[in-house]
């Protein structure tokens, strides 16, 4: 979250005064609810503060190499028309880091049952790859986090990438929330058309 330096201070007094007329209310109504209501104004800013997430922009490794680098988010398997179009629009890059998340269930992950998923993935991973230098890309990949906005996170603090392309199926865009925070240039290619 960003705030502007005047709005500190509002902040301070939004937080504190709840606090301190529930407190000062035990007297005129009981300890008890004057304690309750204090714990209560408490809690929702704690659980106010849980909830925000830092809006800082995403964390990019630095390179001191030449060329070209970009990192292909695939949470879908490209076609072959879709990967002419990322060889199309990312020119001629010295490396193109391909990332498939991990397709695994919160149940899955809560039971550390993850192996069936990341087979999958990095079979997924070996045929996209597959694809992709088929259209003349010079590919390496990996297989991250089962949230793709989360696994382009990880990925970008050990890999100085210079643009994003996430490639979908076009249904869902699951980098909306992080695009603001990128710092990068972000292209999408849909399997469906082959077009961004």
């Amino acid at each position: 979250m960003r705030f502007r330096p005047f709005a500190i201070p509002l902040i301070i007094a939004a937080i504190g005064v709840p606090i301190v007329a529930a407190m000062a209310a035990a007297g005129s109504f009981g300890a008890g609810l004057g304690m309750a209501a204090g714990a209560l104004a408490a809690t929702s800013v704690v659980v106010f503060a849980a909830r925000s997430k830092p809006q800082r922009t995403l964390e990019v490794a630095r390179s001191n190499q030449a060329g070209h680098r970009v990192l292909v988010l695939a949470v879908a398997e490209p076609t072959p028309a879709a990967a002419q179009r990322i060889a199309d629009i990312v020119g001629s890059p010295t490396d193109v880091r391909l990332l498939v998340p991990v397709p695994s269930h919160r149940l899955d992950r809560w039971l550390s049952a993850e192996d069936q998923a990341r087979h999958e993935a990095e079979a997924r991973l070996a045929r996209s790859a597959g694809v992709l230098v088929a259209a003349g890309l010079p590919v390496s990949g990996s297989v991250g986090d089962a949230d793709p906005a989360q696994a382009l996170e990880d990925e970008l603090r050990g890999f100085s990438a210079d643009e994003v392309v996430l490639l979908s199926d076009g249904a869902k865009d699951p980098l909306a929330k992080v695009e603001g925070r990128l710092g990068l240039p972000l292209r999408r290619v849909s399997t469906d058309d082959g077009a961004a």
